[in-house]
């Protein structure tokens, strides 16, 4: 009798199930071969391995220069896209050195896959509403085990009361460090000296309102200084800042907002007379933004280079008048000297920005012709346009006389106009007697804005035909027309309005400023002698449309573009818009 060896039906199935997967494993490993063999003919794949990692290192240093985020950067994909991809970016170590907020166990990862490269840090460790984030403190504190390490760090910290021991231990590879804290909760305790000190390969610092003694880090190799905003303890006053500022012999940018404390009484002191100045040989971009005495002392006693780019942004003090800015421009004279002539030695302005609206009165100055939109030099956003110097100025308005006349009547008398050919006037002033003595100042004037008020009675003063001996008569400030018919900006080419508020005549307002539109068509018209451009935009007409109970202003956004040549004045262009009642004011 012959036993019979057998298998169990449902174990053969599981048997014959593994020889498919088997081969179903094999032929998919086969076609990824090929899927591979034929990725190989592309050219991509043809790139030389370092070009591949180099491609991958700036794509993740661009995206980091630019953002704090939150979650995974796209840059991470290149190790998902194919083997010979992940093999690269695997063994890159400095792709994985640009480090980014995520879990403790992917930040050991990153860390060991960077090796012992430089590392860099983005890290933004607050929520929307400013309070403490503990997971990226928590990854912070984690990356900063590894601070021997650091080479760029760059954190947004909440304005709060916490301990900084993760930030006290040397950092010798530390280069770049920014460092900007919350405002909005109160007072935050004042650090400890960072790292010890002991940062020896520093070479750029900007701090935003950070309670940190920013003079205790080691400066002497530093090239790029930003401080805003320094609380009011630290902040030392110009002959301390300038005894730290000596050592910097190699800085080339230096941005000061709110960093030095005013110093009214140096400027009367015998030390100012006597101090030796400091030179700082490579600056090439200079922004000053303090109270008038601190910026008048610091480019007293600064040998500021003639190549260096200069924005200063002088503030009120208390006790000083628009007269004591004739202090700061002397100094500045003496600094564009190369003559011993006074018209040679003065800083030449093409455009200036008078702002009057509230009590806080500004002029800007700016070398530039059509330099008339930048209301603030302290943005750092016209940097590298060959700009040498840029002045804003700022006052409160004391009595009645200080208006658009008497500022240029004063202003003229420290800083010469004449070369100003461009003028933006915000708020600007209505009565025509006070444009007529403003414009006999800049007889070069080639555009003139408007901008953020009511619609001035210019017809009598740009009209040719307007002009009588009476309106020619020399007035307080001696720039008005001293000949009777000689016509007012006779350069001008272009008249640009914008947000500027005017409405047709009734008989009603015939007494009433601002004027119509079509009075100062009709006074563009009689330049005979001169053509130019009128670009009305987003300004507001009133017309009274008669309801049934009342009478209601009907509003209008208008836009318009018109010229005037050769006696005769012609629309190019005009758009009305109907905004919802109220929409305007």
């Amino acid at each position: 009798m012959i036993e019979a060896s057998y298998m169990p039906i449902h174990d053969m199935a599981l048997t014959a199930q593994a020889r498919v997967d088997e081969e179903i494993a094999k032929q998919l490993r086969s076609l990824c071969d090929l899927r591979t063999q034929r990725n190989s003919f592309s050219l991509i794949s043809r790139l030389p391995t370092e070009t591949l990692a180099a491609i991958f290192i700036y794509s993740a240093r661009d995206y980091h220069s630019t953002h704090f985020t939150r979650t995974v950067p796209g840059w991470v994909n290149v190790s998902y896209v194919c083997r010979h991809w992940r093999n690269v970016a695997l063994n890159c170590a400095t792709l994985w050195s640009y480090l980014f907020l995520t879990t403790p166990r992917w930040t050991e990862e990153l860390l060991a896959r960077s090796k012992q490269i430089s590392l860099k840090l983005h890290a933004e460790v607050y929520r929307r509403r400013r309070c403490a984030d503990d997971q990226g403190l928590c990854f912070v504190r984690q990356v900063m085990n590894h601070i021997e390490r650091i080479q760029e760090l760059h954190l947004e910290l909440p304005r709060m009361r916490y301990k900084d021991h993760f930030l006290s231990s040397p950092a010798p590879r530390l280069q770049n460090l920014k460092i900007s804290v919350g405002s909005r909760d109160g007072p935050s305790e004042q650090f400890s000296a960072l790292f010890d000190g002991d940062t020896p390969a520093l070479r750029t610092l900007e701090l935003s309102y950070c309670p940190v003694p920013w003079y205790s880090f080691k400066l002497n190799g530093l090239t790029t200084l930003d401080l805003r905003l320094v609380p009011s303890q630290l902040q030392q006053n110009v002959v301390e800042f300038l005894a730290t500022l000596s050592s910097m012999q190699d800085l080339t940018h230096l941005y000061l907002h709110d960093a030095i404390a005013s110093t009214a009484g140096f400027l009367s002191s015998a030390e100012f007379h006597t101090f030796q100045k400091i030179n700082l040989p490579r600056l090439s971009r200079l922004l000053l933004a303090a109270p008038l005495s601190t910026v008048i002392a610091f480019v007293a006693c600064v040998n500021i280079p003639m190549k260096t780019e200069v924005r200063l942004d002088c503030g009120f003090e208390d006790g000083l008048s628009l007269h004591d800015y004739a202090s700061l421009f002397s100094v500045l004279a003496q600094r564009f000297s190369t003559s011993t002539s006074q018209a040679q030695s003065s800083p030449t302005f093409r455009s200036l920005i008078i702002d009057l609206a509230g009590c806080r009165k500004e002029l800007t100055f700016s070398p530039l012709e059509r330099d008339c939109d930048s209301l603030d030099p302290t943005l750092q956003q016209d940097w590298g346009c060959n700009t040498p110097l840029k002045i804003r100025v700022c006052w409160f308005k004391s009595d009645t006389r200080w208006d658009l006349d008497c500022i240029l009547d004063d202003v003229s008398s420290f800083v010469p106009l004449m070369d100003v050919q461009s003028v933006h006037v915000i708020n600007p002033p209505v009565l025509p007697a006070i444009w007529r003595s403003a414009l006999g100042h800049l007889q070069d004037l080639r555009y003139l804005k408007l901008s953020s008020g009511n619609l001035p009675d210019l017809a009598p003063v740009l009209s040719l035909t307007a002009l009588t001996t009476s309106e020619g008569t020399e007035g307080q400030g001696g720039h008005t027309n001293r000949n009777p018919g000689r016509m007012l900006a006779p350069t001008l080419e272009k008249l640009e309005l914008h947000g500027i508020s005017f409405w047709k005549r009734s008989k009603k307002d015939m007494d009433k400023h601002p004027v119509d539109l079509q009075a100062l068509c009709d006074a563009l018209t009689t330049r005979k002698g001169s053509s130019g451009q009128l670009v009305i935009t987003h300004c507001i007409q009133r017309n009274m449309k008669v309801m049934k109970v009342r009478s209601v202003p009907e509003k209008f956004c208008f836009n318009m573009v018109g010229c005037w040549k050769n006696g005769r004045f012609r629309v190019v262009e005009q758009l009305h818009e109907v905004p919802a009642y109220g929409e305007y004011t």
